[in-house]
């Protein structure tokens, strides 16, 4: 293992991708080795994995201002997270659901799927200059929505919601908050019980520095109760296998959105970049991350480039959208400067015509300067 706790510091790659899926620290990917090796040698035997996944649910409320370990189950993936989460509430016809034209696709197909049951949905959109204004949204909210659904963080452009008047408008009509927060958990400051957030679920490969095949969903505690999960085994019961087979005695916490055997390795994968992050403390990652994203728009800019994602305080992000200059845009496409940076070692990504770079706090400026001189015209 690389003694450099970011070893693609060492690879000769400028990563700016974490916004799609972020390499390792050196103790994450420890973390996977050593159960390897423990499953190798003993498979569980010795192990103490059960005790992981209780620490695992306790950094994870941890991280996101949870109030108790007990809302939070553990997900492979977001798109897991927000589909059980919303098939679980039983909505019917008639109910509306409100999302933004912005959202990440995992997020609109359950929705979408609902429709097939008389579930109605209203669609707030984007402005032309990437941000959705709370007062659009505010405004979409009917007496008939049971259900808001959105990102903290937009993939496509870097907004940030304000996520507390969004909950105070559909919790005064009866409805609830479905957050997605893959783009903003891990980067920045996230408080569900300060934000009044009724569910999040979150993958743990971006921001989190985890691996593929991770996640986390909460569930506020007050809702645990009446929620019948689309996907349920042993582990969604009180007792486990010792519940039988006649009765349904559901787990009184998160874990009823557990249905099966958890995938250790990826769950242990998490858990050490969680606490890696816990470490560093939340606060100190998003002040570096601020000033690493400052140094970026003002790098692109001096470069000729166009930066388009919001960067007002309240909804700037790790995720820096922007044009290449036009007189590089003259000679080539977006696509080919892409392609031309990666073949250079700098991993961007292209969203919906634009490139974006996604540094996270422990990204050097010399990555940073590479990247803008390989843009100037």
């Amino acid at each position: 293992m690389s003694s450099n706790p970011y070893p693609v510091l060492d690879s000769g790659l400028a990563f700016f991708n974490h916004a799609g899926v972020s390499p390792l620290p050196a103790d994450v990917a420890q973390a996977v080795h050593d159960y390897a090796d423990q499953a190798g040698r003993s498979g569980y035997f010795g192990s103490t994995w059960m005790d992981d996944m209780a620490d695992f649910r306790q950094v994870s409320a941890e991280l996101i201002g949870a109030r108790s370990a007990d809302e939070i189950a553990f997900v492979p993936n977001t798109a897991t997270g927000v589909s059980v989460s919303a098939g679980a509430l039983n909505l019917q016809n008639g109910d509306r659901i409100l999302v933004t034209d912005a959202e990440y696709p995992s997020n609109r197909h359950f929705y979408n799927a609902l429709q097939q049951r008389g579930v109605e949905l209203d669609v707030v959109y984007q402005h032309d200059d990437g941000r959705i204004p709370t007062e659009d949204i505010l405004a979409a909210v009917g007496e008939r929505t049971k259900l808001v659904g959105i990102s903290h963080v937009q993939w496509g452009s870097g907004f940030r919601s304000n996520l507390r008047p969004i909950a105070d408008a559909v919790h005064a009509v009866g409805g609830l908050l479905s957050v997605d927060a893959i783009q903003s958990a891990g980067a920045l400051p996230v408080n569900v019980a300060a934000d009044d957030v009724d569910i999040l679920a979150a993958g743990g490969h971006k921001w989190m520095l985890g691996p593929t095949g991770s996640g986390m969903l909460y569930v506020r505690e007050e809702l645990i109760g009446d929620l019948i999960p689309p996907v349920l085994g042993a582990n969604s019961m009180d007792g486990g296998l010792d519940s039988g087979n006649e009765e349904l005695i559901l787990s009184p916490t998160a874990s009823r959105f557990e249905p099966g055997a958890t995938p250790t390795a990826t769950m242990l994968g998490m858990r050490a970049a969680i606490r890696h992050l816990l470490n560093v403390g939340i606060d100190n990652v998003w002040a570096q991350l601020e000033s690493v994203t400052a140094y970026l728009c003002d790098a692109l800019t001096d470069a000729g480039c166009r930066v388009f994602s919001p960067r007002g305080e309240s909804e700037r992000s790790g995720i820096v959208i922007f044009d290449p200059p036009e007189e590089l845009a003259a000679r080539e496409t977006v696509d080919e400067t892409w392609e031309r940076l990666q073949d250079a070692g700098i991993i961007t990504a292209v969203r919906f015509g634009r490139l974006r770079a996604s540094p996270h706090f422990y990204t050097p400026e010399s990555d940073i300067n590479r990247l803008a001189e390989a843009l100037r015209p």
